[in-house]
This record gives structure tokens, C-alpha cells and sequence, in this order.
């Protein structure tokens, strides 16, 4: 199973901000992305798109 590690850019910056690890699922509902664990927990994320998704090193990027 492929487990994602969650990362923010802000935007004109190069840093990234850890937002979660172990992440299985991401969606979008009412303007948010909820990003579900393998417990079912969810960490939802306001106003971000998806960047970029990387299954070989396991990276979801998303951008404010």
C-alpha cells in the first residue's frame, strides 16, 4: 500500500510545512482537501491545490 507524506508551498516561497504523514486518500469537498490516514482520521486543508503527486518517493505536494 502506497502512503503518502503531505507537503504545503506557500505561495513565493521554497519552503515546504509538513501537513501529515501516512496519508492514503486525498479529496476535495466544499472548497477544502481532506486527506484521510489509514485509521480513517481526517486532516482537512483550507484553500491548496494539488501540485504535484509522486508515488516513488511518496510525496503529495499541494500549494496555497
Amino acid at each position: 500500500m502506497c502512503e503518502f507524506t503531505v507537503y504545503v508551498y506557500e505561495d513565493g516561497t521554497k519552503d515546504r510545512l509538513l501537513v501529515a504523514k501516512n496519508i492514503l486518500a486525498a479529496k476535495r469537498k466544499d472548497g477544502r482537501t481532506l486527506l484521510m490516514d489509514a485509521f480513517g482520521s481526517i486532516t482537512p486543508v483550507e484553500n491548496v491545490t494539488i501540485e504535484e503527486v509522486n508515488t516513488i518517493s511518496q510525496e503529495l505536494i499541494l500549494k496555497k
